[in-house]
């Protein structure tokens, strides 16, 4: 097999695969929870699948020894290089509020930014809120920070980092994190919901979003492997014993 059949065959499994996902659905019986709920949380969890296991290959272990051992972030950097998520790139100011509170560091040239920011919005509506409309880019925050504490906070809280430790409560809890009602609430979009009387914003990662990421991944990952000539096959081990 050529290198340029053998991508096509790769890529075309891994797109094939995100339509199956798609195609997934739950019938709620007696003794279940909500079949949307659930049917949800298989998707997701099987976009993350597929896209841990481009990550794997695109940081090979014969390539990168020390990247292919750190999850967080081979898993994260992946999706910063091939993603072609922007929102990726933005920090939740919501997290971050909570964090500079519990610090004691609200009162701070960093915290009261965050405060006059997050002022704009309210959650007395009931709605919902694209991140894009209120999330900060990381350098904006990183120039506001005086403290060590405060740096690390941005960091924490910037979008590829809670995406991938939304990952792990589907990998590792079988649990999707957070309040937001997606059923109720449809977007497209990572976003966040209000509640009436509820003065916090609590942070949804859609369906669509996941379908979108590995979608883009796979094309990205395409691209990489077309300019550098690369047989994906020969980053699979254990072929001829399965």
């Amino acid at each position: 097999m050529t290198v340029v059949k053998g991508i096509e065959q790769f890529c075309s499994y891994f797109e094939r695969e995100a339509a199956a996902i798609a195609r997934v659905s739950v019938t709620e019986g007696p003794d279940m929870e909500t079949g949307a709920g659930n049917q949800f949380r298989y998707q997701k969890t099987l976009y993350v699948t597929a896209i841990d296991t481009l990550a794997g290959l695109r940081f090979h272990k014969s390539a990168y020894p020390q990247l292919a051992r750190r999850n967080r972030e081979r898993f994260t950097r992946f999706l910063k290089e091939y993603g072609s998520w922007p929102e990726g790139d933005l920090v939740s100011l919501p997290f971050l509020k909570d964090e500079l509170e519990a610090a004691k560091l609200l009162d701070r040239p960093l915290g009261r930014y965050v405060l006059a920011k997050m002022s704009k919005f309210s959650t007395e509506d009931g709605g919902t809120l694209p991140v894009s409309k209120m999330d900060e880019p990381l350098p904006t925050l990183l120039a506001l920070a005086t403290t060590e504490k405060e740096e690390e906070a941005i960091n924490e809280y910037q979008h590829l980092a809670l995406f991938y430790r939304y990952r792990n409560s589907l990998v590792h809890e079988s649990r999707q994190p957070g309040k937001t009602m997606e059923r109720v609430f449809a977007c497209e979009v990572p976003s966040y919901h209000g509640y009436i009387g509820d003065s916090r914003w609590y942070l949804a990662y859609p369906v669509p979003l996941f379908e979108e990421l590995l979608k883009r991944s796979i094309a990205g990952f395409r691209a990489y492997l077309v300019s550098n000539q690369i047989d994906p096959y020969s980053l699979v081990e254990d072929k001829a014993r399965w």
